[in-house]
């Protein structure tokens, strides 16, 4: 049966300054179809945000495995973008403008 990767985004919270925190989390589930899959993620993604007082967003995305064994070093998740920006700009708006700095106390 294949393995899939299951991806959610959680409202995490709001930070003193009025920032919201999100966590983008992949899960890895074993199903016999996508949409068995989906139904494993919302279910588990729904639980997770119970126990931590979450929000789930309304967006879930699947990844299916290529069959082999879990091992060290699998590739678990993999999404393609495309973008009229430059490598530098992208990664900025992907990854660095929306990076989560804690609160220093």
């Amino acid at each position: 049966m294949p393995w899939f990767a299951i991806r959610n985004l959680y409202h995490f919270g709001v930070k003193s300054d009025g920032k919201n925190v999100f966590e983008e989390r992949v899960v890895c589930f074993q199903a016999a179809t996508e949409d068995e899959a989906h139904k494993k993620g919302l279910k588990e993604a729904e639980q997770y945000a119970t126990d931590n007082d979450f929000t789930v967003g309304p967006d879930q995305y699947a990844y299916r495995q290529d069959d082999r064994d879990l091992i060290d070093g699998y590739e678990l998740f993999s999404q393609l973008f495309e973008s009229s920006e430059s490598p530098e700009e992208f990664y900025e708006n992907r990854y660095e403008r929306y990076e989560y700095h804690p609160e220093r106390k």
